[in-house]
């Protein structure tokens, strides 16, 4: 069962947002195996662009400690987005990896129904692409919900190191599961396995996200060819929503 996609209905820019606001920001402890080696952060502003406003996302991760000192790696994944419709309108991909660089920044033209890469120049596109960054908060706005049914199947389609691609997630159950602030009723959505999927078994990469209205992811797992890769929420702040299921400890 597919959750219908709000691009294909008329009004989907009137849709109130109910999941986030400005000010919100996320902050993540990742550990690779037994090793803590980095953290990683998201924040949401309401910034002024031109004559409007729009929402700058940036997503940040990074090594420390230990494993820092031995690789540096410094990931920021930023994204502007229309506070009405939710769609972006320039994502830019920063990536600092060891010896490695990447940058990139692309601009989303979708009612002349194309986007141009800085790096690789004009694609056609469709209206309901997205970066991989606004994908995710696309996501909190409109897909995620409180009444999905086991095996509904969140669907998007993204734009992502000169290549489109769809993303897909499959809701798997309600569960409660630990965290820093005590255990947290969240749904816990896994991916769809295909020819093309990078996993071969749901148990290899796992969400969660509050079973709230504000849907914060609050952990994530990957299983890895050489190891495990775990991503736990430490930090929060200016949620939208009063927080019944994530509660700081006094």
């Amino acid at each position: 069962m597919y959750v219908l996609p709000l691009w294909g209905q008329k009004d989907s820019a009137f849709y109130v947002n109910t999941a986030f606001k400005g000010g919100e920001a996320l902050k993540y402890k990742i550990r690779y195996g037994l090793i803590k080696g980095g953290e990683a952060s998201m924040t949401i502003n309401t910034v002024p662009v031109g004559d409007t406003y729009l929402f700058h996302i940036r997503a940040i991760a990074k090594t420390t400690g230990v494993v820092g000192a031995m690789v540096t790696i410094q990931d920021i994944y930023e994204s502007y987005v229309d506070i009405q419709s939710g769609y972006p309108i320039k994502s830019i991909r920063n990536i600092r990896e060891h010896n490695y660089r990447a940058y990139n920044e692309v601009l989303f033209f979708r009612e002349q129904g194309y986007l141009k890469s800085v790096n690789s120049g004009k694609h056609k596109a469709p209206k309901n692409v997205l970066d991989v960054l606004s994908a995710f908060y696309f996501a909190r706005r409109y897909l995620f919900s409180n009444k999905l049914k086991k095996n509904q199947i969140i669907d998007l389609y993204t734009f992502f190191d000169e290549h489109f691609f769809p993303i897909q997630a499959k809701f798997k159950k309600i569960e409660k599961t630990k965290t820093k602030f005590g255990k947290i009723r969240c749904l816990k959505f896994v991916p769809i396995l295909g020819k093309d999927s990078p996993f071969k078994k749901e148990e290899d990469f796992a969400v969660w996200v509050t079973d709230d209205n504000n849907f914060v992811p609050v952990k994530i797992r990957v299983k890895l060819p050489i190891g495990s890769l775990k991503c736990d929420i430490i930090d929060f702040k200016d949620l939208k929503n009063p927080y019944a299921n994530l509660q700081k400890k006094r």
